[in-house]
């Protein structure tokens, strides 16, 4: 049974946490500092309202842009990866000898020998011309 210590999701959920409180500690300050300040004149054009949401809605649109091309860039190194393994482990494998690869190359370069070989050549008996 493995150690709950050397579980790798612990540390994930370690880190995780860690933002959470950071994220919860943040919010507290800032609602602490807007509470106390002087300015609490809260009328909004509508203009306004829909300035900042258009802000925020851009604002998540960023930081889900770079996060699926950080996803993107770690699939492709991984995807990347595994075909240069199997890449390399076909071309091993096949141009071994007796390999897939090996016979085949064996096989074309021997046929293509005898027909060069033989072309031109016919049989003694094939073009006499025959006595009817």
């Amino acid at each position: 049974m493995p150690k709950l210590v050397d579980a790798p999701w612990l540390g994930r959920s370690k880190k995780a946490a860690e933002v959470v409180g950071l994220c919860t500690l943040s919010g507290l300050a800032g609602a602490a500092l807007t509470r106390h300040s002087s300015h609490t004149d809260y009328n909004l054009s509508y203009a306004d309202f829909v300035s900042i949401l258009l802000t925020a809605v851009s604002l998540l649109i960023t930081v889900l842009a770079v996060f699926l091309a950080v996803l993107g860039f770690l699939g492709w190194t991984t995807i990347e990866s595994k075909v240069h393994s199997k890449t390399e482990d076909i071309l091993s494998k096949g141009f071994a000898e007796g390999g897939r690869i090996d016979s085949l190359i064996v096989q074309v370069i021997s046929s293509r020998a005898q027909e060069f070989m033989f072309k031109g050549v016919q049989s003694v008996g094939e073009d006499e011309p025959s006595d009817d």
